[in-house]
């Protein structure tokens, strides 16, 4: 079964962009500040490998970044509970069709699906935890070293991936 691709105006951008059922924005056929035709067009998204896609909107001289999943939500989907966050039912952040999407509470989007498991799995890989004497010290996963020192292991998982330099003095290292 193909999909059908259905545009919308997107809201606050009538006239200028259109998002489809499907996830792709465009721009409108227009007459740009010196009288000139400017032809509409898809435009590319952006966003790293396995990450939400955003596209960059343009309206009176300024310039605003969208998330193309929340674009889709609100132009095709109804929320009348005003629920506040919009889930991937496949978990595939760039599949922002508007079957993959559903409103739904924060509490439901970060328990939904395998997340719990791979994060389980995540915070059980060993790990070395070198002191501010440089000893080395060996633990078998993220949660026994944060339990043993004392530690947050969100900290010590941010330190992981590069986004905390070190933790109460702690630097960590993946076991190979």
């Amino acid at each position: 079964m193909s999909l059908v691709e259905k545009w919308r105006d997107i809201a606050d951008y009538k006239g200028l962009y259109q998002i489809s059922s499907i996830g792709r924005v465009r721009s409108l056929d227009r007459i740009d500040a010196l009288g000139r035709l400017r032809k509409g067009k898809v435009l590319a998204d952006v966003g790293s490998m396995g990450d939400y896609r955003k596209i960059t909107l343009h309206r009176d001289g300024n310039s605003k970044q969208k998330y193309i999943h929340c674009l889709v939500a609100e132009t095709f989907i109804p929320n009348p509970d005003g629920l506040p966050e919009i889930n991937h039912k496949d978990e595939d952040k760039t599949n922002n069709t508007v079957s993959n999407l559903e409103w739904c509470s924060r509490s439901y989007n970060i328990n939904y699906g395998t997340r719990n498991e791979r994060m389980a799995k995540a915070n059980e890989r060993t790990i070395y935890v070198v002191s501010g004497s440089g000893h080395r010290y060996y633990f078998g996963s993220i949660n026994k070293a944060a339990e043993l020192l004392g530690l947050s292991s969100g900290a010590v998982s941010s330190c992981l991936h590069g986004k905390l330099k070190q933790h109460h003095g702690y630097l960590f290292e993946l076991a190979v």
